[in-house]
């Protein structure tokens, strides 16, 4: 196994910045093929994310944020790129948040540069600010784990939200639960190709909470048999090969998700914490 640095979850102070690691640094790496886990992470005293690949689920998380409980916005900015607000879920009071569409967000971090985070707040907003470097190998093993491939720019069709692209549901997916679920609630992250008859195809799991629970794979299987979509202005439009995302929710979500894991591989500190109290 590889050493990595553990991801601190106290709070970063309003305004505050993270102390930057050398710009010339890859993320740390760790592994542990006994639990199919893998993991590249940028650390900081107060502060942290991290790309894991486990059992095949791929997944970006930020630690030290906030606390707050389940489905979140954040908005955040790596560098000179454009501002992005996506979709997060946290456990009940937790400061660890997971990205809705890890891919996407993937990307963007393993560019490196100024991160700036957004946090809303029950007062307002919290800003965090840290340096992060660019990954050339470290978030790319992990995507590797995950049988998937870390490009840069528009080159992957990794999806930022939800998105229907002019379309709507004529029938929405069966939202059944899984035979044999472990869990009263989930929530599952989808992408789907649409076909010209209007039903969904090729649909991909892009995330599911809790992780492992099956309600990924109910969802694609309900997608491919139930889901029907058309034009949002009717007629007959060709909307062949259109990628729609979107999520599906099973049970009374966003109070269900239990925390992650408290370390990386070979490390002796827990980045998902609880914050110091004042």
């Amino acid at each position: 196994m590889y050493s990595a640095m553990a991801l601190a979850a106290a709070l970063l102070a309003a305004g505050g910045s993270a102390v930057a690691q050398d710009a010339g640094d890859d993320w740390d790496f760790g592994e542990d093929p006994a639990q199919k886990l893998s993991i590249a992470a940028v650390s900081f005293e107060n502060f942290g994310v991290a790309v894991r690949c486990m059992d095949g689920s791929l997944s970006v998380l930020m630690a030290g944020l906030p606390a707050d409980s389940g489905r979140r916005s954040l908005s955040y900015r790596v560098g000179q790129g454009p501002e992005q607000v996506s979709n997060w879920i946290s456990s009940p009071g937790g400061t660890t948040a997971f990205a809705f569409w890890p891919r996407a967000v993937a990307r963007d971090l393993s560019e490196g540069g100024r991160l700036t985070v957004v946090v809303p707040t029950d007062d307002g907003s919290r800003r965090i600010s840290a340096d992060i470097p660019r990954s050339r190998e470290a978030v790319a093993r992990v995507f590797r784990d995950c049988d998937r491939e870390l490009t840069s720019g528009d080159a992957t069709a990794a999806p930022r939200d939800e998105d229907f692209v002019g379309l709507v549901w004529l029938r929405q997916p069966d939202g059944s639960f899984p035979d044999r679920a472990r869990y009263a609630d989930g929530i599952a992250a989808v992408q789907c190709l649409v076909r010209a008859s209007g039903r969904l195809g090729d649909c991909t799991v892009e995330s599911e909470f809790p992780e492992g629970s099956g309600f990924g794979r109910a969802a694609v299987l309900a997608s491919h048999r139930t889901g029907r979509v058309g034009p949002a202005g009717g007629g007959d439009e060709d909307i062949e090969g259109r990628s729609i995302t979107f999520t599906m929710r099973y049970g009374i979500v966003d109070n269900y998700m239990t925390p992650p894991p408290s370390r990386l591989p070979d490390s002796d500190k827990g980045y998902n914490d609880l914050p110091p109290e004042d």
